[in-house]
């Protein structure tokens, strides 16, 4: 039976899939392609793809499965802002028949939070440390980004009362994950490496909202996939949510100057208003995961930004 990933031919869920499919094992995707493309290497008889919204599926019509790895979900700020159903329905609707499918095959279903669900942190919460599962989230309601946290809070809820009616469930909540072939359909969309990446190799403005000081923590695919596949083959029941992130921060300004350095180009700045809720600072605690599974990060922000800037001469 396939192990089904919505939002399967997506930046996070292409690469899960690669690396499933390269262990042999079937998978069952269901995307819609409103934010990624459709697989070319279609040939391998253990893919299957359903182009379909998982908001709007019938349950009936999806084959037994063995395991559900839930990604689907607008995650580009400027994509969700102008379509906030987009990012609801995915996670409200879409997680609803997703769990609906976990329950009458009996498997087990991981969610994709975000760490947008923390909101804006207030200052009784130390860097240090970084952000632990159990803070509390500070968040303003009703503003141009507030749709995809509360959507995704409302899933991580679905989830759990899943898991307290005996399902085998759990959340992740994913730092900032980056790398090559990022936001190919939605290029310049408000994610800040491949924004800054596309406007110094054209020889625009880097486009800085806010003071720049602000800091988050980056994560490379590759190391987000280690995480995501050890929480869904972990043999123990799974913790309500877990926290996937690098725990080393650098703030915007630094990450553009990094970013140039790697380029072997010079910039210039443009300063843009900031979101009145962008939090100043992100830092993920992942004592959790490394003590469920033994994760750690492993690929330095240096080191990742080098291998898509080797990859796009590649290309180029």
């Amino acid at each position: 039976m396939p192990i089904l990933v919505s939002g399967g031919d997506g930046f996070i869920g292409r690469s899960i899939v690669d690396r499933l499919l390269f262990a042999g094992y079937s998978i069952l995707v269901i995307d819609n392609h409103i934010s990624s493309f459709p697989r070319k290497d279609t040939k391998n008889s253990n893919y299957c793809i359903f182009e379909k919204d998982i908001s709007h599926i019938d349950v009936n019509d999806v084959p037994k499965v063995s395991g559900v790895i839930h990604l689907a979900s607008i995650a580009s700020p400027l994509v969700y802002k102008d379509n906030p159903s987009l990012v609801i329905d995915s996670n409200t609707l879409g997680t609803r028949n997703l769990i609906d499918i976990a329950k009458r095959d009996k498997v087990r279903i991981l969610y994709a939070s975000t760490s947008e669900i923390y909101g804006q942190l207030n200052d009784q919460i130390t860097k240090g440390t970084g952000i632990k599962e159990n803070e509390f989230s500070v968040t303003k309601l009703l503003t141009e980004r507030s749709c995809y946290a509360s959507a995704k809070r409302l899933g991580e809820e679905l989830i759990v009362n899943f898991k307290r009616q005996g399902g085998d469930a759990g959340n992740f909540r994913l730092f900032n994950v980056y790398g090559k072939n990022m936001d190919l359909k939605h290029v310049g969309y408000g994610r800040v490496i491949p924004n800054f990446f596309n406007q110094m190799k054209k020889g625009e403005p880097v486009q800085i909202f806010g003071t720049g000081r602000q800091s988050r923590s980056f994560l490379w695919i590759d190391d987000a996939v280690d995480a995501i596949l050890g929480l869904f083959f972990y043999e123990g029941e799974l913790p309500s949510a877990v926290n996937i992130g690098r725990n080393e921060s650098i703030s915007i300004i630094d990450l553009a100057e990094t970013i140039s350095n790697v380029l072997g180009v010079s910039y210039k700045t443009s300063f843009l208003p900031g979101d009145e809720d962008d939090p100043q600072w992100r830092i993920p605690n992942t004592d959790l995961i490394s003590a469920l599974t033994g994760w750690k990060a492993k690929v330095s922000l240096r080191e990742g930004l080098k291998m898509i800037a080797d990859a796009e001469k590649i290309n180029d």
